[in-house]
């Protein structure tokens, strides 16, 4: 149900990402040309959930949901996970029908790296996307294009068509991608993971108003296994 690896260093995050990113900025086509973008991409996408699951939600950085809402839910995530693919296309749009756009919770993205170097691309793009406060349609929209584990499959021509998808400038994402800001934020993230332990994705926690941080432990990733521990959690 979830991948168990180990997390990339955090000590060595911050040079990591830079490095992956450029190697990928300069080999994958920085270009925008409209040629160079179409020939690449070969991955699917262009469907409806990286836009309809979220139109309308209130969302800020990397938090989706109402400020108000009185319990968070923190998703540790790799954008190479299958498992993490199957959660986000199958379950989070009856999450965020059910739980978030009725004020229920907020949900948190934690982005991490136990797959391989490339998922630190697919995290910059996550996060440079995040500055324009569509970091979870970039997440879906990678979701859509999901390739073979550690084959090279997050290139920028794919963040290119992604942004695109989602209504983003491309270059404007492309070029967040190589800043200190994205760089410190997944940075941040990996090292939150490592401080609590987890090794794996997708991995949930919770936690209610003036509460701790607790692991919610869900026995599948469907929406029938899912909710009825969330549920259990709210109570």
């Amino acid at each position: 149900m979830t991948r168990n690896r180990l997390l990339v260093l955090g000590g060595a995050i911050a040079a990591a990402v830079v490095a992956v990113v450029v190697i990928v900025v300069v080999a994958g086509g920085g270009s925008s040309s409209p040629s160079t973008t179409t020939t690449a991409v070969t991955q699917p996408g262009g469907g409806t959930e990286a836009k309809s699951t979220f139109e309308g939600v209130p969302q800020r950085g990397d938090t989706l949901g109402k400020a108000s809402a009185p319990v968070t839910l923190t998703v540790f995530e790799d954008p190479q996970c299958p498992f993490c693919r199957q959660w986000n296309i199958d379950t989070l749009p009856t999450v965020v029908q059910n739980y978030v756009r009725t004020g229920r919770i907020k949900i948190v993205y934690r982005g991490v790296v136990v797959i391989g170097d490339n998922s630190l691309v697919g995290l910059a793009a996550i996060y440079a996307a995040a500055e324009q406060d569509k970091l979870w349609q970039m997440a879906e929209a990678l979701y859509e294009r999901q390739g073979g584990e550690n084959s090279g499959w997050i290139t920028v021509p794919l963040v290119r068509a992604a942004a695109r998808e989602i209504g983003l400038n491309p270059a404007k994402v492309v070029a967040a991608m190589r800043s200190s800001a994205v760089t410190s934020a997944i940075r941040q993230s990996v090292n939150e993971a490592q401080s609590l332990g987890i090794n794996r994705t997708p991995t949930f926690a919770i936690q209610k108003q003036l509460g701790t941080l607790q692991q919610l432990q869900v026995s599948g990733l469907g929406p029938a296994d899912f909710t009825p521990a969330l549920d259990q959690a709210l109570q």
